[in-house]
């Protein structure tokens, strides 16, 4: 047996120079300014989403967000990792309409493989769309497949290059994990395979240093701004009056508690309800395939019109085949009633149009033959449809915040909140616009 020394995590903080002199931590001070500036009186809330593929699933992801909550005790953090196991760049980027932009980070850990342009293009979707900004790295060390255990990828290959050129292009922090990584095994003597279960994934000490090399790069450096501009800005504007004209794509509310128990106000944008508008909705990721696996059984729900708040059940029909290659299934939805039946092999809208769904992005067939399993009988998909907006905003506890509206074009709005019944007690809105135009 081989034996090496083996640092955990909680003695892996020192900042390594190469941490320490990464320009492109300039990208992520916005939210290292909101972190820093937190206190017990005045707490800052910051959200913070990893999303990627199984390496991004895994334990160092715990380990980072521990490492935030030490460093900052008094955030109020709210953390998410949706990353799906095997699921390649091509197919994470219909899955992100549902898990990704509609929630909105403030902070956003991304890695996955497959295609470099749908890579990209997720990236390109998050700049767009959110005012989030942008972790990225380099993979770590790993075999070329488990059946090669030798041949490792020590080289500088045209995926790290590449992901070097988006980090630049989109102004993302970038961390050279592959080279660290490197670094880290030639330094202390050791081999890729002490660190990995297989040919790819991470040991528990493969997860404590994935988790030292990103952690140490996230940090405050005053002299290099706020990063105002390049991803996007978030800006807290006083509540005098009940009338905001902002630009942005989203608007919340912080409450400081002394609302009018009673009282309520209707929330119009330019003068408008936003029931009827297309962008205002989003749906949830639908759940998982047969046998539970962790994978959705569909990956995208589409929709040509305007939603409803509803619980949407998708239900396989007798005539489908055991393999789950032909299914034929009627859709429901709890407000809408029935809504039309259809197949799996052909695309399917809905009588409404509140669900669009294409044949590439259905996975039972694939799970019913991971699992050597066959369809159940009756099988149900359900998900659910949800506004982005308030309709009629009421008083909340001191600290709570409220998401008004999101999803409008970055351009120059007016919300308006028309009370009655007395004070709503909103202390400020805060303001969220993605960088204007294009990278």
């Amino acid at each position: 047996m081989k034996w090496f020394h083996y640092v955990s995590f909680a003695t892996m903080l020192t900042v390594t120079a190469a941490a320490a002199d990464n320009p492109s931590v300039a990208y992520i001070q916005r939210t290292m300014k909101t972190l820093e500036n937190s206190t017990a009186e005045n707490p800052s809330h910051v959200r913070v989403m990893f999303y990627g593929q199984s390496i991004t699933a895994q334990a160092w992801t715990k380990t980072v967000q521990k490492q935030l909550e030490q460093r900052y005790p008094t955030v109020k953090f709210e953390f998410r990792n949706a990353a799906i196991g095997g699921y390649t760049s091509n197919v994470l980027i219909r899955t992100a309409d549902h898990d990704l932009y509609p929630w909105y980070p403030d902070l956003l850990f991304f890695h996955v493989y497959g295609p470099m342009d749908k890579y990209e293009e997720i990236i390109k979707r998050v700049r767009e769309r959110t005012s989030a900004e942008i972790v990225i790295w380099t993979s770590h060390l790993s075999s070329l497949s488990r059946e090669k255990l030798h041949e490792v990828r020590t080289a500088d290959d045209e995926r790290a290059e590449l992901i070097r050129a988006v980090a630049a292009k989109y102004n993302c922090i970038l961390i050279d994990l592959r080279k660290k990584w490197r670094a880290y095994l030639q330094e202390n003597g050791l081999n890729f395979r002490d660190f990995l279960t297989d040919g790819t994934h991470l040991n528990p000490k493969g997860c404590d240093l994935y988790a030292k090399l990103i952690g140490e790069e996230l940090l405050r450096k005053p002299e290099l701004g706020d990063n105002p501009t390049t991803s996007g800005t978030i800006k807290t504007v006083s509540a005098g009056n009940l009338t905001l004209r902002f630009t942005g794509n989203r608007v919340v509310a912080i409450s400081d508690g002394t609302g009018t128990p009673g009282a309520k106000a209707k929330v119009l944008l330019d003068g408008k309800p936003m029931d009827g508008l297309k962008e205002f909705w989003a749906i949830t990721r639908p759940s998982v395939g047969p046998a539970k696996i962790w994978m959705p059984a569909i990956n995208n729900i589409g929709f040509n019109k305007p939603l409803l708040e509803e619980d949407w059940t998708l239900t396989c029909l007798p005539d489908s085949t055991p393999d789950g290659k032909k299914i034929h299934f009627k859709l429901r939805g709890s407000v809408t009633g029935d809504d039309g039946e259809g197949w799996n092999t052909e695309r399917f809208v809905s009588r409404s149009q509140r669900a669009i769904i294409e044949p590439g992005d259905w996975r039972i067939a694939w799970t019913l033959e991971y699992k050597k399993a066959t369809l159940p009988e009756g099988f149900k998909v359900t998900w659910r449809s949800y506004p982005l907006f308030t309709r009629i905003y009421e008083p909340k506890p001191a600290g709570t915040r409220t998401l008004l509206v999101q999803n409008c074009s970055n351009q120059p709005r007016t919300l308006t909140l028309i009370p009655e019944g007395g004070s709503l007690g909103i202390s400020a809105f805060v303001v969220h616009a993605p960088p204007k135009g294009k990278p």
